[in-house]
C-alpha cells in the first residue's frame, strides 16, 4: 500500500492507538517524504503500525519547501523584470568611492530608476544643487547624449540660476545641457516624464521641485526611465513629505571645502547620507568633488589611505 504527500490527510494518530488497529502497513518517516516529494511506502522499515482503513488520517505531510534564499532571489528577478530594470554596465552610474559602492546593490547609482536628493536644511539647498550637478557631470562623462535639467522657477528665486562659466568649471558642458523651466511642480513632473519618454538619447535627466512627490507620480517616472536605463535624479524640498518608489534617497549637508596651501578653496565637500537604498544598506560619508578628474572621492581625513602630499606642504612626524 502506498500513500502520496499530496493527499488530504490532516489528522495525526497516537502510536498506541495505531498498535490496536490490527494489521496494516509500516510507514516510512513522514518528514522525509514531505521534503523529497516522494510517495510513502507502507511496506518499508517499521516505525508506526497503522490500520489500513485509517491510512488517510494517519500523518500530516507538508508540501515541499523551497529554500528561503532561493525564493527571495526569484522574487527579486521577477520584480526586476516587471519594473524593466536593465542589467549590465549601463544599469548603474559609477560614483567613484568604493566605500559608497559597497552600500549599493551595484557599483554605482541605479539607472532606470528614480533617485531622490534632499537638502538637510533650507540653507543646504545650494550644496544639494552642487551634488546634483556633480552627478550630471559624471553622467555626461560616461554616457553619450545630452543632459536635461527641469527646474521649477520657485527653486531658483533665492539662490539663482545655473551659470555657464560655473558649469564649465564643475565639469558640465553647457552645449550638452538642456534647461527646462516651469511654473509649478505639476508642470515640472510632466516635463520630466516627457523627457524620459523622448526618443532622443539622453545621458541623464534631473529635476528640481519645491514640493513633494506622491506614489503614483514616482511610479510613472520609474516606468518612463526604465526602458533605456536613463539616470534619473530628483532634488526635492528639504521638508517635502510623501511616499515614493525611489530606489535611493540621499540627504545632503554642506561641509567646509578643502583648501590649498594658500588658503584658497580647492574641492567642495558634502556630508552625504544614504537614507534609503533598495536591495542595499544605508550609510554616511564626507565626500568631495574633484573638478579636474570630474569624480567624487572621500575626503582625505576619512579615506582609508594616507593623505596625499601636496607641493608646499611639509608633514612633521
Amino acid at each position: 500500500m502506498r500513500f502520496t504527500p499530496n493527499s488530504d490527510s490532516v489528522d495525526s494518530v497516537d502510536c498506541h492507538q495505531a498498535e490496536e488497529w490490527g494489521e496494516g502497513g509500516w510507514v516510512r518517516e513522514a518528514a522525509h517524504a514531505g521534503h523529497t516529494g516522494h510517495e510513502v511506502d507502507f511496506d518499508a522499515s517499521p516505525l508506526v503500525r497503522i490500520a489500513a482503513p485509517r491510512v488517510a488520517k494517519a500523518v500530516r505531510i507538508a508540501a515541499p519547501r523551497v529554500a528561503k534564499a532561493t525564493r527571495i532571489a526569484a522574487l527579486r528577478c521577477d520584480l526586476a523584470r516587471l519594473e524593466g530594470v536593465h542589467r549590465g554596465s549601463c544599469a548603474h552610474l559609477p560614483l567613484g568611492p568604493s566605500e559608497m559602492h559597497a552600500h549599493l546593490p551595484e557599483p554605482g547609482l541605479p539607472c532606470g530608476a528614480l533617485n531622490e536628493i534632499a537638502a538637510d536644511a533650507y540653507s543646504d539647498t545650494p550644496a544639494a544643487f552642487g551634488f546634483v550637478f556633480a552627478l550630471m557631470a559624471v553622467a555626461l562623462r560616461s554616457r553619450p547624449g545630452s543632459a536635461v535639467l527641469v527646474l521649477q522657477t520657485r527653486c531658483r528665486m533665492d539662490f539663482g540660476a545655473p551659470y555657464g562659466h560655473g558649469l564649465v568649471q564643475w565639469g558640465v558642458d553647457p552645449g550638452r545641457l538642456i534647461i527646462v523651466e516651469t511654473r509649478s511642480n505639476k508642470e515640472a513632473l510632466w516635463a520630466l516624464e516627457e523627457a524620459l519618454r523622448s526618443p532622443a538619447r539622453l545621458a541623464t535627466v534631473a529635476g528640481v521641485i519645491a514640493g513633494g512627490l506622491d506614489l503614483t507620480t514616482s511610479r510613472r517616472l520609474n516606468l518612463a526611465a526604465a526602458p533605456r536605463a536613463t539616470p534619473l535624479v530628483l532634488l526635492r524640498g528639504s521638508v517635502a513629505a510623501g511616499t515614493s518608489t525611489a530606489a535611493t534617497r540621499w540627504r545632503i549637508t554642506s561641509a567646509p571645502a578643502a583648501r590649498d596651501p594658500f588658503g584658497a578653496f580647492t574641492r567642495p565637500r558634502w556630508v552625504v547620507a544614504l537614507e534609503r537604498c533598495r536591495n542595499g544598506r544605508t550609510g554616511k560619508w564626507l565626500i568631495e568633488w574633484d573638478h579636474v578628474a570630474h569624480c567624487l572621492c572621500l575626503a582625505e581625513g576619512v579615506a582609508d589611505r594616507p593623505p596625499v602630499e601636496r607641493a608646499g606642504v611639509r608633514r612633521i612626524s
